[in-house]
């Protein structure tokens, strides 16, 4: 199934209005032509392993709190680096004591985001940024170099949004009506600029998810995160990234920038059953097959073992096409 070719309407967070980006409504309709069926208010609690160390049954609650039960011989949960690891753990019990998959102690550790500072930036000159793409460029050769012994790599770009509500916003704090308040939301709307870089994160052991003792609507422990961006990414904003957006926003004729004080989160969530070859150290194999259960499968954002700086979702879905290939083999030879 094609997707229609991007026109252009500045518009794709949350979900592209006509279906040019990839979402997964695009792809549920595939699934359910191939006999796959999607249960929709099903919330998976617990994973069940037998005797043999193989998982046997997802359990999950209904709207309901109504509790049901999925069984085969392969299990794929794809939550990504939040939900994945959480329901692991959530499935402690005493043949799992540290929740399923967990014999290393590692699922929930090694959590990524890329950590990103933003500059807004005022010019005497309009740009009016809004035409095309919400992202249009990146500066990708900022994330290699001998640098990364010390410091973190790093992607910039050009964030190409309207301003015209932030205008908006700006001009109303000056307290500006009629035709000044109008004018002043036209000038900042094309005369002001968002610059974002995005720092690779290493992967931390002390940076993790473990269960909350708060508990949400259906009785399940709600995730408790720990998160610091580490000395790598602020030794890169010290001496490498912030210095390279001042020199970027004055190239651009900026006769204003302030820069975020701390860093912000990019919500590209890395980690939480980290891939490797000792399962001692690693929750998944190189085809995010549990160490632990062989016929239990975690690919996505979760498995991954560096972040970059990059966007990862070429990434995550890389991974889920080769755990699949390596479902299709295993089953092919059960």
């Amino acid at each position: 199934m094609a997707a229609p070719p991007y026109c252009g309407n500045n518009n794709c967070f949350p979900v592209c209005p006509i279906a040019a980006k990839y979402d997964a409504a695009t792809a549920l309709p595939r699934i359910e032509a191939k006999g796959g069926r999607i249960i929709t208010n099903a919330v998976a609690y617990r994973v069940e392993t037998n005797a043999q160390k193989k998982v046997e049954a997802v359990h999950y609650y209904d709207p309901n709190r109504t509790s049901h039960s999925v069984s085969g011989k392969i299990f794929v949960l794809a939550c990504n680096g939040i939900e994945t690891p959480k329901l692991l753990l959530l499935s402690a019990d005493d043949k799992n004591p540290r929740g399923v998959a967990n014999s290393s102690d590692q699922v929930g550790r090694n959590m990524m985001d890329q950590p990103k500072l933003i500059a807004d930036i005022e010019m005497s000159e309009p740009l009016w940024t809004g035409v095309g793409p919400v992202q249009s460029s990146s500066i990708m050769n900022t994330s290699q170099g001998d640098f990364r012994r010390e410091y973190a790599g790093a992607m910039f770009r050009m964030e190409n949004m309207a301003r015209s509500t932030l205008g908006g916003l700006a001009a109303l704090e000056k307290g500006l009506y009629g035709k000044a308040l109008d004018q002043e939301i036209r000038r900042l709307s094309a005369c002001t600029a968002r610059l974002t870089v995005e720092h690779e994160p290493l992967p931390l052991p002390f940076n993790r998810l473990t269960l909350s003792d708060k508990k949400d609507w259906l009785g399940l422990n709600r995730p408790r995160i720990y998160y610091d961006v580490g000395d790598y990414v602020r030794r890169s904003a010290e001496n490498y990234t912030v210095p390279l957006l001042k020199k970027l926003a004055t190239a651009l004729g900026a006769t204003d920038i302030k820069i975020s004080p701390e860093f912000l989160h990019s919500d590209h969530i890395m980690g939480g059953t980290i891939m490797g070859n000792d399962p001692s150290d690693s929750v998944v194999d190189a085809d995010c097959r549990a160490h632990d259960h062989d016929n239990l499968f975690l690919p996505g954002g979760a498995a991954m073992t560096t972040g970059g700086s990059g966007n990862s979702t070429i990434t995550m879905a890389a991974l889920a096409l080769k755990a699949a290939d390596a479902i299709v083999g295993q089953l092919n030879h059960a």
